[in-house]
C-alpha cells in the first residue's frame, strides 16, 4: 500500500481521485474474521486499517450496503479500530471520519418533468405505469424496458421487496416483533416513526432499510442512529396495500379459498383489516418500537387508511371480479363512499345531510357528488405552502395525503378531494379541494375551527364562478380516553341529558320545612317540574345555553338536528398490568374503559364570519368524539385505548404489590393516600394523612370548624357563565 500510494502521489496542492475502489454488498466482509492479528478483526476492518497508509495519496474508497450496522461499518473516532484517523486536521472537529453517504438520486424518470399540470386523466393517475415514475427508477425501468412488460410481475417484485428479512445471526438472541410482517406495509402506508433511545427500535429500522425497501434521510456525526422513512413512491405504497389485503385475506379465508368474489368473504375481510392492524401498532407501542409523541395523528391516519381500502373492498369496480392479489388500491373513490366507510352508519346519513356552517347552500352530498379521493401514503408537509390547491393537486398525482409537520397548526391531515363533472375532465388545481382534519387526544370539549382560505390562503383565486365557490370539509376528531377521575363521574344519558348533570338529593338542614304542597310519599322523590324556554330570550343567551363546539344543526326549515350518542360500557379496553417486552395478542384488549362516542355537524349560518369577510367556499364540518365503533365504521372490536391512553410512570414495573407500593412512597408523583402518609392532619384528612390524636379533654377536634365526615368538591360548570 506505501509503495502505491508513493507512485500516485499527487505533484501539486488538489488533484482527482486517481483510483476508485468499489465495494458492492460490503456487509459480507464484516463476516469473515481475521485471527492473525491480536484482537481478531473482520475483513472489513483489515481493510479500513490498511486504507489508512492511502490518506495522502488520490484514493477514494466507496462501500456500498444497505445493511445498517453503523457501529460495525462506520464507527464513531473513538471507537474506531484504528489509531491513525483518530487525529484530526480540523481545529473544529474532533471525528473526522465521514458518517455514511445517503445523499441518492431520487424522482429520476427518463423525463426531468413528470406531471404537467391539466394534462393527465385521472386513470393514467391511478395507472401503474404512471407511478413507477415517481421515486426511485427502480420499477420505471422494469416497466419500460419493453412493450410487452408484465405489470403483474413488477408489482409482484415490489410486494417481494416489501418483506422483513429479521437477521438472527448478527444478535446474540433472535428478534421477535409481533406481527413482523405487517411492519413495513403499515411503515409505509401510515409513516410509522421509530424510538430512537431505545436498541430494539433502532435494529428494526436498519433491518426495515437493508430489507423492506426503507430510505435513510440522514446520518447523524455520532452514528447511533439514523433517521429514515418510506417517501413519495405510489408504486409502492400501491404495493404495501395490496400485501396488506393479501395479509388479511389469508388470515380471514385461509390461502386454500375459493378467489370467487362473495360478500360473506369480503365481510370476513373486511372484519380482520378492523382487528390486524390496530392490534398490530398496539402491540409495537407496548414494545417501545413506535414513537409515542403524536399518537393521535398516528390513529387518525390509521382509520383514514381503513377507510379507503374498506370502501375499495366494498364498491368494487367491474374489473374485480375475483378476490385475489390483483385488486387495484390505487382507484378515485367518492368523497361519500369514503365517508360512509369512515363514519358510523348511525350518523352518516345526517352528515351527509348537513349543509355549510359559514353560508347557505346544497347538503354535503350534493355539493361532493362528483368528487373523489385517492391516496395510498401520508407525507410530511413543512410549511403551509403544500396546503393550497397547487400543492394538493401535485401531490394527488402522487397518490398522497398530508400529514402536518413540526409546529403546523390547525390541520393534522389533508387528504386530497378531486372534482371531475364529467369522465373526461383532467385535474387541475382548480377541480381541487380537501378534507382538512384536526386531531386531538384529550375528551375536553373546545372549539376547532378550520378556516382554509383564511389559514392557509388554499383556494387559487380565479374569475371563474365555478373555481371560486369550490366546497371543503373539516373533520374535528376529539379522540380522547377518559382520564382516571373522569371514569368516576357519570356519563349523561341521551334521554336526559339535563338531569345526570344535577347534584344528588341531599337531606335538607335541620329545623327547615319543605315547601308549601311539596310533601311527597313516604320513600318517594318528588317528581321534578320542567319549566317552558323563555320566549324573551337573547342572543347572547342562547349562545351560552350550549358549549362552544357543539351548535346544533338545523334543515333549511330550522328543525333541529339530534346527533349525540353517549358512550356505553363495551367501547374500549386498555392494557392493564404489567407491560411485557413481547406482549401476546390477547393482552390488547382485556378491561373495559369508558370513552365518550358523539358525532356532531354545524349547518348553520356564521354572522360574524360573514360580516367580517365576504365568504364563498362552502365549509361542512363534522366533529367526531370518541374512538369506537359507535362512532368509527372502520373500529371494531379491538380496544384502541391502548394506543391513545397514557401508559402510568409504573406501569412496567416488573414487581408490583408492596413492592410497588415502596416505589409510590418514593414518591415519583404525589397521589392521595399513598404520599401523604408522613403528616398528620387536624381532624382527618382528604389526602391520606395521618390523624393527629387529642388526650382527654385536650384540644377541640372542631376547633377549626373543620367537617370532612362529607367530602365533596363542587365545580361551577354552569353554561350561563359569561363568555
Amino acid at each position: 500500500m506505501k509503495s502505491v500510494s508513493e507512485k500516485i502521489k499527487p505533484t501539486g496542492t488538489k488533484s482527482e481521485p486517481a483510483i476508485l475502489f468499489y465495494f458492492d454488498e460490503a456487509h459480507h466482509l464484516t463476516k469473515t474474521i481475521v485471527t492473525n492479528g491480536v484482537p481478531d478483526r473482520t475483513a472489513y476492518q483489515c481493510l479500513c486499517k490498511a486504507f489508512t497508509y492511502m490518506t495522502e495519496a488520490p484514493v477514494f474508497t466507496l462501500f456500498l450496503s444497505t445493511y445498517s450496522r453503523l457501529s460495525e461499518f462506520s464507527p464513531s473516532a473513538r471507537n474506531f479500530w484504528s489509531s491513525r484517523p483518530e487525529s484530526s486536521q480540523s481545529a473544529e472537529s474532533d471525528d473526522n471520519l465521514n458518517a455514511p453517504f445517503v445523499e441518492l438520486p431520487f424522482d429520476t424518470w427518463k423525463n426531468p418533468i413528470l406531471v404537467t399540470e391539466g394534462s393527465h386523466s385521472t386513470e393514467e393517475i391511478c395507472s401503474l405505469k404512471f407511478m413507477a415514475r415517481f421515486g426511485r427508477p427502480l420499477f420505471w425501468t422494469l416497466l419500460e424496458q419493453s412493450e410487452s412488460a408484465d405489470e403483474d410481475r413488477a408489482m409482484t417484485y415490489a410486494m417481494s421487496k416489501l418483506q422483513l428479512h429479521v437477521e438472527h445471526s448478527t444478535r446474540e438472541k433472535p428478534c421477535d416483533y409481533v406481527l413482523n410482517e405487517l411492519i413495513p406495509l403499515l411503515a409505509a402506508r401510515v409513516d410509522l416513526t421509530f424510538e430512537s433511545n431505545r436498541d430494539e427500535a433502532v435494529y428494526l429500522e436498519g433491518l426495515l432499510v437493508a430489507s423492506s425497501m426503507r430510505t435513510v434521510y440522514s446520518v447523524p456525526q455520532h452514528r447511533q442512529y439514523l433517521r429514515g422513512g418510506y417517501p413519495s413512491e405510489p408504486f409502492l405504497g400501491e404495493a404495501a396495500a395490496r400485501a396488506i389485503y393479501k395479509h388479511c385475506r389469508i388470515k380471514a379465508l385461509g390461502s386454500a379459498h375459493s378467489k370467487k368474489r362473495e360478500d360473506a368473504d369480503i365481510e370476513k375481510i373486511v372484519a380482520t383489516y378492523k382487528d390486524e392492524i390496530p392490534s398490530a401498532i398496539s402491540a409495537w407501542f407496548i414494545q417501545g418500537l413506535i414513537d409515542k409523541g403524536n399518537r393521535g395523528e398516528l390513529v387518525a391516519r390509521m382509520l383514514c387508511t381503513l377507510a379507503h381500502d374498506i370502501s375499495i373492498l366494498k364498491t368494487p369496480s367491474s374489473v374485480d371480479v375475483n378476490i385475489d392479489d390483483s385488486l387495484s388500491f390505487s382507484r378515485m373513490i367518492p368523497v361519500v363512499d369514503f365517508l360512509s366507510a369512515l363514519i358510523a352508519g348511525e350518523y352518516i346519513e345526517k352528515v351527509l345531510n348537513a349543509r355549510p356552517s359559514n353560508l347557505s347552500g346544497k347538503t354535503l352530498k350534493e355539493a361532493f357528488e362528483h368528487s373523489f379521493v385517492h391516496f395510498t401514503q401520508f407525507v410530511k408537509a413543512d410549511d403551509k405552502s403544500t396546503i393550497t390547491d397547487e400543492g394538493v393537486y401535485l401531490l394527488f398525482s402522487r397518490g398522497a395525503a398530508i400529514q402536518g409537520y413540526w409546529t403546523m397548526d390547525k390541520a393534522d391531515l389533508v387528504i386530497p378531494i378531486c372534482f371531475r363533472h364529467n369522465p373526461e375532465d383532467k385535474p387541475d388545481r382548480w377541480s381541487m379541494s380537501a378534507i382538512f382534519i384536526q386531531v386531538k387526544n384529550r375528551v375536553d370539549k373546545q372549539f376547532i375551527l378550520i378556516d382554509a382560505p383564511e389559514i392557509f390562503e388554499f383556494f387559487t383565486t380565479s374569475i371563474n364562478k365555478e373555481h371560486s365557490t369550490r366546497p371543503y370539509i373539516t373533520i374535528a376528531m376529539e379522540l380522547g380516553v377518559l382520564r382516571p377521575e373522569q371514569k368516576k363521574a357519570p356519563q349523561p344519558s341521551p334521554s336526559a341529558p339535563e338531569e345526570s348533570k344535577q347534584p344528588k338529593e341531599s337531606k335538607p338542614p335541620k329545623g327547615s320545612k319543605p315547601p308549601k304542597g311539596s310533601k311527597p310519599p313516604k320513600g318517594s322523590k318528588p317528581p321534578k317540574e320542567s319549566k317552558p324556554p323563555k320566549k324573551s330570550q337573547s342572543k347572547a343567551s342562547q349562545r351560552k345555553a350550549q358549549p362552544i363546539g357543539e351548535s346544533i344543526p338545523t334543515t333549511p326549515k330550522g328543525t333541529a338536528i339530534p346527533l349525540v350518542a353517549q358512550s356505553s360500557s363495551q367501547l374500549a379496553q386498555p392494557i392493564a398490568g404489567p407491560m411485557p417486552t413481547t406482549p401476546e395478542r390477547k393482552s390488547v384488549a382485556s378491561k373495559q374503559v369508558e370513552t365518550p362516542a358523539t358525532v356532531r355537524v354545524i349547518s348553520r349560518t356564521l354572522e360574524k364570519e360573514l360580516r367580517s369577510r365576504k365568504v364563498t367556499h362552502p365549509r361542512y364540518e363534522i366533529f367526531i368524539t370518541g374512538c369506537s365503533n359507535r362512532v368509527y365504521n372502520v373500529v371494531g372490536d379491538v380496544s384502541y385505548s391502548g394506543l391513545l391512553g397514557h401508559k402510568d410512570l409504573l406501569a412496567e414495573h416488573p414487581r408490583h404489590g408492596k413492592y410497588l407500593d415502596a416505589i409510590k412512597r418514593m414518591k415519583p408523583y404525589w397521589r392521595a393516600g399513598s404520599s401523604y402518609d408522613w403528616a398528620e392532619m387536624e381532624n382527618g384528612s382528604r389526602l391520606g394523612a395521618q390523624t393527629i390524636k387529642h388526650e382527654q379533654g385536650v384540644g377541640d377536634p372542631n376547633a377549626h370548624g373543620l367537617d370532612f365526615s362529607k367530602e365533596s368538591i363542587v365545580v361551577d360548570d354552569s353554561e350561563d357563565r359569561p363568555d
